[in-house]
């Protein structure tokens, strides 16, 4: 991910994909490694996916009181708690029975846990994306996010073409550009990553799990 890029996670593509229509809206566990997602009907979807790393629920606590912090000093739209994750790829909208290849290709992938800190603040384009990001890049993380997108672009998925940049959006639409320091360091135990179906409806993007996998 360049700096001067958005998260890919976040960019709006054309046409609304459809992920599990009328379900609640909130993020659930609903596969583990190595499920197969059942459509709930026979006609064919088109579904929004990305993989990412999804954190606990004190690390999300944590991250949604920094952000909170952040749009008190820049203004915005505060990102809401169950919606705060850190994107490995972005896949976009694939048909629905493409995700069990994707299950399939995350579940051959073998990775290490790490800790990642987010030490550090800033924003892109024109300051309207406010995010966490770390000083220093883990190498168990950079060695997943580029396994995940070898493994994904051989099996002829297309991905953008961006450098990994390790974030964490937590405001949109802020009005000025925050402080450099403007938040304390957050200390992120990774010991898993998930797959992700994204739906973005009037009142924001809601996520909901197909699988997760975990680290060695």
């Amino acid at each position: 991910m360049a700096e001067n890029g958005l998260d890919p996670a976040d960019v709006r593509r054309p046409g609304r994909p459809a992920c599990g229509r009328g379900e609640r809206a909130v993020v659930a566990d609903h596969a583990q490694a190595g499920a197969h997602v059942v459509p709930r009907s026979r006609s064919p979807r088109r579904l929004r996916v990305f993989l990412a790393l999804w954190p606990d629920a004190d690390t999300a606590a944590v991250l949604h009181a920094h952000g909170r912090a952040l749009q008190a000093a820049c203004g915005g739209r505060l990102m809401r708690r169950d919606t705060v994750h850190l994107t490995l790829a972005f896949i976009g909208e694939v048909e629905a029975d493409a995700v069990a290849r994707i299950q399939a290709i995350a579940a051959q992938v073998q990775g290490a846990r790490f800790e990642l800190v987010l030490d550090r603040v800033g924003s892109w384009h024109g300051h309207r994306i406010v995010w966490a990001g770390a000083s220093s890049t883990p190498a168990p993380l950079a060695a997943l996010a580029q396994a995940l997108d070898a493994k994904l672009r051989t099996a002829g998925f297309e991905l953008e073409a961006r450098a990994f940049f390790p974030h964490v959006t937590l405001v949109r639409n802020a009005r000025s550009t925050p402080e450099p320091d403007g938040v304390q360091a957050v200390r992120w135990a990774v010991d898993s990553f998930v797959l992700v179906c994204s739906e973005r409806l009037a009142s924001g993007a809601h996520y909901r799990v197909l699988g997760r996998w975990p680290l060695a």
